[in-house]
């Protein structure tokens, strides 16, 4: 199925929003790629969510509505901080789908009694007895921190360990971290605006084994003011692309270590616009090259 079919099927998923799909519908609706995690080789879907406030509020059939979307495109991969983590728990029950998420759960550790109660919560929230990814958010001190994190791996309270930054000046901590060969995942900034950590970042996971979570594909929107009132360039449809939020997308998608970027949103027409990034073809070298010096003319 083409991505303008999946445009269409979800348009009519948004009118009805507040009602769960079909399973006939899930079963015929085009899925996004999927690229393995390097330490395991499980197929991980190539777009997913970003901790978007919905999850954490009190409208949870506008939530439901977005993790609808994001299931019937095959996605699984979204990015858990504990105010979001009863709303993703509930979800997965009344609909089944513990296996159908991929929860990247952010925990920050402290002290002995606090580190036992998050993952307590965690995983009571969340209907998981062990949690797929535990993230270092932001460290503090990644010189205590990680020792905690990766004892709760040994535990068996976690599948898979990373860690999880925004920012230039946690480069050197994840850079540690590659070289230790003890991280599973890591998540950090990598876009158009902000591609410093594909020079050297992105090749070492790739090199390690690791796999590579992208966020802030728009920094944090300042991308769309860079291309408001403007056409997309004829020569994005070569590769498939129908909007700007996927201009920037299949360019993040196109750098094959990448396993997965993470999208925001509160508005189910801009997840389903952003879902389809995963669809059709992704743009080679030279085109990529193109749409960089593009969005810097601009």
């Amino acid at each position: 199925m083409k991505r303008r079919k999946f445009l269409q099927d979800a348009g009519a998923t948004f009118a009805l929003a507040t009602l769960p799909l079909s399973i006939g519908a899930q079963e015929t609706q085009a899925k996004i790629a999927t690229r393995p995690i390097p330490a395991t080789g499980e197929p991980l879907p190539i777009v997913g969510f970003g901790s978007s406030s919905i999850f954490s509020g009190t409208d949870f059939a506008g939530a439901a509505a977005l993790l609808d979307a994001l299931r019937d495109a095959g996605g699984k991969f979204i990015d858990t901080w504990p105010p979001a983590q009863a709303t993703l728990g509930r979800y997965a029950s009344e609909n089944s789908a513990h296996n159908d998420l991929f929860l990247g759960t952010n925990i920050s550790p402290r002290n002995a009694d606090s580190n036992r109660k998050a993952l307590a919560t965690a995983k009571e929230k969340q209907g998981k007895k062990t949690l797929d990814l535990i993230q270092l958010p932001r460290p503090t001190d990644i010189t205590w921190q990680w020792p905690v994190v990766r004892k709760w791996k040994e535990e068996g309270h976690a599948r898979y360990i990373g860690i999880a930054v925004t920012g230039q000046q946690f480069f050197d901590d994840v850079e540690s971290l590659l070289q230790s060969g003890e991280t599973d995942f890591i998540q950090i900034n990598y876009s158009m605006m902000e591609p410093e950590s594909g020079e050297r970042l992105l090749p070492l996971a790739r090199d390690k084994g690791v796999a590579v979570v992208t966020n802030r594909p728009f920094m944090n929107g300042q991308y769309f003011p860079r291309v408001a009132g403007r056409d997309l360039p004829e020569w994005a449809a070569d590769f498939d692309c129908e909007s700007w939020a996927q201009f920037s997308l299949k360019w993040i998608l196109a750098n094959p270590i990448v396993n997965c970027t993470l999208t925001e949103t509160t508005k189910l027409h801009h997840a389903v616009d952003n879902l389809s990034a995963g669809l059709g073809r992704l743009p080679d070298d030279q085109e990529r090259a193109r749409m960089q010096a593009y969005l810097r003319s601009l």
